[in-house]
């Protein structure tokens, strides 16, 4: 049976997702030719997981489960300046950077990616660089364009969201996009609703989300 492809991330507000939209459809009048991210799908990724097959998703789910019990509390996410990789002189994948919220960020990947290796997942070798990935551009039309569009936005600054849960997510691959499906959701400690289904690892709704990057 073919795998599942999965990865682990956090969920903005949709306070945030408004103004992120804002900023999108600002870039997106630069007429550069990229595939952005629709506002309802944007999150921030703690674990790119690949195919998983079916029969581990049970073992996985439990893992980041045990991995995140009673270790982070709910933190407050902050974004700001808008930037690209590999550099905004050669942008392919635009970014908005972290500016509150990094450390706790950095120990949501560290405990994911260290309860994963015991299931034989590669650990993540390369620093963790916090980030909400806005598109990634998909040929060098209106670059230029982009680029000065991009330049006025180093202070900006997007309102504060409350990180409350980390989700699992599935990612079916369509030519419109990934369409993500929440397979479990961790609240973490402290947070509203905790030892309902969601807390031992099960999402009883489907929610097919849409967009076209990140996992």
């Amino acid at each position: 049976m073919a795998g599942i492809r999965c990865f682990v991330a956090v969920d903005v507000d949709e306070v945030l997702r408004a103004r992120l939209g804002d900023l999108i459809g600002l870039l997106r009048g630069s007429g550069a030719d990229v595939k952005w991210v629709e506002p309802q799908s944007l999150h921030v990724t703690l674990k790119f997981l690949g195919d998983v097959a079916p029969a581990d998703i049970p073992g996985v789910t439990g893992a980041i489960r045990s991995a995140l019990a009673g270790k982070v509390p709910p933190f407050e996410l902050g974004l700001t300046a808008v930037g690209a990789f590999p550099s905004v002189s050669r942008p392919r994948v635009i970014w908005v950077g972290v500016s509150v919220g990094r450390d706790k960020l950095s120990q949501l990947v560290t405990l994911v990616d260290e309860s994963l290796a015991a299931l034989g997942f590669s650990r993540e070798t390369r620093p963790y660089s916090p980030h909400l990935t806005l598109g990634r551009a998909r040929s060098q039309r209106n670059l230029d364009e982009l680029r000065a569009a991009m330049s006025g936005l180093g202070d900006w600054a997007g309102p504060r969201a409350t990180v409350d849960r980390v989700t699992f997510y599935s990612s079916t691959l369509k030519p419109s996009g990934p369409v993500y499906v929440p397979l479990a959701e961790f609240p973490l400690s402290g947070s509203e609703g905790g030892g309902g289904a969601a807390d031992r690892g099960v999402v009883t709704r489907a929610r097919a989300r849409e967009s076209s990057l990140d996992g």
